[in-house]
């Protein structure tokens, strides 16, 4: 009897049902949309930035203080020896290890020209089936990454710029370790495109024997970066890792560096957690707005119908009955409004996954993606139902107490 006069109560007083309704839905919808969104950011960290920049990272100790992070008196310049060291460890949980050589170079059109076009640019020299670079070997609209080992990949944008297409060639200019210019005409194998402007119009890819050849540096690297089966391991890999190292490298002072992936990225990690707080503060600000809403509603709501409750109470219903009465309906109220935030979240988090939010140039700075796209937990999804439908009952006991504590006359004198 109970639960049909509940149905009954909030199709009769529809309008304040959907006033109810509406706010839960609204939360609802909000907290889907803020949750997704911060999930994004998060995935795109773990599965995008931690993975490209290793797990753990080896470079030389000059490198934080060098004037030029491109010059090359900052190198490692046994990198093979040092690599042959950590594979001899042997450990299962290092999944990878490469060398990677970044270099500045000007890439210049290679065609008989009056005024030929270049682009200064960073070059990265990376083994061709490098577990690195997924922005770019994912991001290819023409030709290969590498093939071979031979050849160039450079973004649309700055093939745009030189004036060169698919197939052409490239002269990239650079200067060696003995300070010496070197020059060599590349055949372009790999056109590429991602969601960084800045990336696109800087950076190019080619093999890393080639790069070492042309800076005479060869055996040398930038850095060695290592990949593990699970993030969690590299402080337990980086100490195994410094063991089999020469002493100045365990001290992390003289020759080598050894960071971990929280070192390399702290002010990213510094950054979503700071991001992770706020946006939870806007979401429980949501709860709070909508319970407030839901609890003036529902007291004004059971206020102008204390007559009909007084009358309730006059044929035999109990006062714990009553508020149960007024829970149930505003829990079929709480219910369709967290089935319809759950379908305008959803509608919400599709459009933003088809064109992304687009969070300015500083995501680029800090290695994420600058579009945005939410990532979608099934949990969450769950979580904000039901948090929206508790946070409703909650405002709604307040009211059902005030209610059922009043005896039968008191109701009835004061609707009359």
């Amino acid at each position: 009897m109970i639960v049909s006069l509940a149905l009954r109560g909030a199709v009769k007083h529809w309008k304040r049902s959907l006033v109810t309704a509406g706010a839960v839905a609204i939360s609802c919808a909000v907290m889907l949309a803020i949750g997704s969104l911060l999930n994004g950011v998060n995935t795109s960290f773990l599965d995008s930035v931690i993975p490209n920049s290793g797990h753990i990272r080896i470079d030389g100790s000059g490198s934080k203080k060098a004037v030029n992070p491109l010059g090359l008196s900052s190198l490692v310049v046994d990198a093979d020896g040092v690599m042959e060291r950590i594979r001899g460890l042997q450990d299962p949980r290092i999944t990878a290890v490469e060398k990677l050589l970044s270099f500045g170079a000007i890439l210049v059109e290679d065609r008989a020209s009056a005024d030929p076009h270049n682009l200064a640019m960073r070059g990265i020299g990376v083994a061709p089936d490098t577990r690195f670079a997924d922005n770019v070997r994912f991001g290819l609209v023409e030709g290969s990454f590498l093939p071979g080992g031979e050849g160039i990949a450079i973004s649309q944008a700055a093939a745009r710029l030189i004036g060169v297409r698919l197939g052409g060639s490239i002269l990239v200019l650079v200067q060696d370790r003995s300070s010496q210019p070197w020059y060599e005409s590349l055949k372009v194998t790999g056109i590429f495109r991602t969601e960084s402007k800045d990336f696109d119009e800087t950076t190019f890819y080619m093999a890393e024997p080639k790069a070492a050849l042309m800076l005479d540096a060869s055996g040398s690297a930038r850095e060695i970066r290592l990949l593990l089966s699970k993030s969690g391991d590299a402080g337990a890999v980086a100490k195994a890792v410094a063991a089999v190292l020469p002493a100045a490298a365990t001290a992390g002072s003289a020759d080598l560096r050894i960071q971990t992936w929280q070192e390399i990225n702290a002010s990213i990690v510094g950054l979503l957690v700071f991001v992770n707080v706020m946006l939870g503060v806007i979401v429980v600000l949501f709860a709070v707005v909508a319970g407030t809403i839901i609890a003036n509603t529902t007291l004004m709501s059971v206020m102008e119908r204390l007559r009909e409750f007084g009358t309730m109470r006059a044929l035999g219903l109990r006062a714990r009955e009553l508020e149960k009465l007024i829970l149930l309906e505003e829990a079929f109220n709480s219910l369709v409004g967290a089935l319809f935030g759950m379908i305008l979240g959803s509608i919400v988090v599709a459009l933003l996954m088809r064109n992304g939010l687009d969070l300015g140039g500083m995501m680029e700075n800090l290695g994420l993606s600058r579009y945005n796209r939410p990532k979608v937990d099934v949990l969450w999804y769950a979580g904000c139902a039901v948090t929206s439908v508790i946070v409703c009952l909650i405002a709604t006991g307040g009211a059902a107490r005030a209610v059922g504590s009043r005896s039968v006359a008191e109701s009835l004198a004061t609707a009359a």
